[in-house]
């Protein structure tokens, strides 16, 4: 009974520090937010009506796992739940002004806020004043003489969608907002400022659905012919000058992500930098993806092919048709091997009007058809003819609703964009220049989601077709064929415009595409850069983009966090950290208890230490900063 005694006056004067502890910071956050005490330290407020919901997607990409999305109409989102936060990303919605002052009061208090085209009631936080006029369908330049600049483009790129204009009123500017490509518009596109105790970053334009339709295309254009091509493809989204293809080889939106990583590391390197995972597995700075479209072929028409490609270390997705041609040993021999048999549905007899009804019969009989006689689940998709669905059920124009249809059926990675612009209606490449200058015309190299137009993630993954034989080969350009891929990956491992490159082989066609096809190989060998098939991409960014960090906690120059990740792959998941923070340089990482090597490496011109784990498990990860 004394023990039980003792324990009790035990916990009620450990109880009362308990509580003299919470006293003093409950009084210190009224004066400054210092600490977070929510699991994870970026906070991501949408609508009610879900609109920029993909700014998780941009997040996921550039590696961002450590946030949460809510909607700012929530009844928990108040001051004190936004004070939990490190950084607040408003993404773009009228406020009220209940609204307007709670996220007032929290920059003034020492919170960091970054917004993407803000109500204009809140312009003060970020230091301009609105002149009442806007810049639609234009461009904006980085002010490479910012903190914030190194790295980025020195060329003007492209954005879609509106922007406001304003003037400086105390905030700085980070990118210029252009009426065109060489003509600034005496206004800011993006600006920094300190307001209060905390600091504030707007960008003047909104950024994810800018990225949506520089990587999707114009939804205006969705299910309507527009480059006289027969049939209808995600490339007639692209056509009347949609893209700056002088601007193909920046990767445009992935420029303007970029940007977006290097504010978030502004606003948290120099007081508790974040850890991100790597694009790529390992520490690679490129990746490959090879597909042979089998068409109507027999595996007896494969077999060469793939036994060259095998003989290379190389790895290939074939989509097929005309199951009735390939038996289901051939199959299981070449998925033995660690390729891929998907399949390759054919709506081409309403490939000038596909339409929901048919197109979700198509994908749902060759889904049941692969299954039946191969015991294969499909998860990645090529269309013949990349016949793109425009409208929903009800006839509605939706420029996603292709990817919707796959979702529906289980398809979990799409590649129905692709390069490919022979004899339109347009002016002469209109997708672009050919050869070593090719560059993506989706403004980006990475492999992301798709969003329908409202900004709504849609859980299937756009992988597009860069590196395409059939442009060449009725271009007569076997020598072009092979350049796009060499420009395409020099760009990647020397100039930071990382790409996972997506080659096209017809069987059909590889009378034509043998010779430049085990050039790529040859050279990707050369450069330790892995060829790999679709379905093994897929499996590497579900794990990637399903780890997350938590429990992040900065102190006496010590970053300490969980890594968390379920899903395994044959490659590694690396995660990076900022190399620098407060002066101080990583010194010691430590996982699990046990100290790793450190790898610095330059990304988009800041250094970053870089750790590579088995994904499929949990981590505590410390890092150590400290003087020279």
């Amino acid at each position: 009974m004394e023990k039980f005694k003792n324990i009790i006056k035990t916990f009620m004067k450990n109880n009362i520090i308990i509580s003299v502890l919470i006293a003093i910071t409950l009084s210190c956050s009224e004066s400054r937010i210092t600490s977070t005490t929510s699991s994870f330290p970026i906070l991501v407020l949408t609508s009610d009506n879900g609109s920029d919901e993909y700014t998780g997607e941009i997040l996921r990409a550039e590696g961002f796992n450590e946030f949460r999305t809510d909607k700012l109409s929530d009844a928990k989102v108040t001051l004190d739940y936004l004070s939990g936060f490190y950084i607040v990303i408003l993404t773009e919605m009228p406020l009220t002004e209940q609204h307007v002052e709670m996220l007032d009061t929290y920059v003034k208090k020492g919170g960091n806020l970054l917004a993407f085209r803000p109500d204009k009631r809140i312009s003060n936080i970020f230091g301009m004043t609105d002149m009442g006029a806007s810049v639609s369908e234009g461009y904006i330049a980085i002010d490479l003489n910012s903190a914030l600049g190194k790295g980025i483009t020195n060329e003007s790129i492209q954005f879609h969608g509106t922007a406001d204009k304003y003037e400086l009123s105390g905030a700085k500017t980070i990118a210029d907002l252009f009426i065109d490509a060489h003509t600034k518009s005496g206004s800011p596109a993006v600006v920094t400022n300190n307001y209060g105790k905390g600091h504030a970053i707007a960008f003047t334009y909104n950024l994810p659905k800018n990225i949506i339709f520089t990587r999707q295309g114009n939804p205006e254009y969705a299910g309507i012919e527009k480059d006289g091509i027969v049939g209808l493809r995600g490339m007639d989204l692209f056509t009347d000058g949609w893209i700056d293809t002088s601007k193909n080889t920046l990767n445009q939106a992935d420029e303007h992500m970029h940007l977006l990583s290097k504010c978030l590391d502004y606003l948290s390197v120099d007081s508790r930098p974040l850890p991100r995972f790597w694009y790529f597995p390992d520490t690679l700075k490129c990746l490959a993806v090879l597909d042979n479209d089998g068409e109507d072929n027999t595996e007896a028409d494969f077999e060469p092919q793939f036994e060259d490609v095998d003989s290379m270390g190389a790895k290939m997705t074939i989509y097929i048709y005309a199951l009735d041609k390939v038996s289901k040993a051939w199959v299981d021999k070449w998925v033995a091997k660690g390729h891929e048999i998907a399949a390759h549905p054919n709506d081409t007899e309403e490939a000038e009007n596909p339409t929901w009804n048919r197109m979700d019969s198509i994908l749902g009989d060759i889904k049941g058809q692969i299954a039946s006689k191969y015991g294969l689940t499909i998860r990645t998709n090529v269309n013949h003819w990349f016949v793109w669905c425009g409208r929903n059920a009800d006839g509605s124009q939706n420029f996603a609703a292709e990817a919707i249809l796959e979702a529906k059926h289980g398809i979990e990675m799409d590649a129905n964009y692709a390069f490919y612009d022979i004899k339109s209606n347009q002016p002469e490449h209109y997708l672009g220049s050919l050869g070593t200058n090719q560059g993506n015309y989706i403004g980006s190299g990475l492999v992301m989601k798709y969003a329908d137009a409202e900004g709504k993630i849609v859980n299937v993954y756009q992988r597009y077709t860069a590196v395409y034989d059939q442009q060449y080969n009725e271009s007569k350009d076997p020598e072009g064929f092979f350049n796009s891929f060499k420009g395409l990956m020099d760009r990647s491992l020397n100039n930071d415009i990382y790409s996972i490159i997506s080659i096209k082989s017809h069987n059909n066609e590889y009378y034509f595409s043998k010779k430049p096809l085990m050039k790529m190989l040859a050279y990707a060998n050369e450069k330790g850069i892995p060829v790999w098939t679709a379905l093994n991409l897929l499996n590497f960014l579900k794990m990637k983009d399903e780890a997350s960090f938590s429990n992040l906690v900065w102190s006496d120059n010590h970053l300490s966090f969980s890594l968390n990740s379920s899903l395994k792959h044959s490659n590694g998941l690396t995660f990076i950290v900022p190399a620098m923070s407060g002066g101080l340089n990583v010194k010691t990482i430590t996982t699990d208890g046990v100290e790793t090597p450190i790898i610095l490496k330059s990304v988009k011109g800041s250094e970053y230490a870089f750790v590579t784990v088995t994904g499929g498990s949990n981590f505590e990860i410390d890092v150590k900063y400290g003087g020279l």
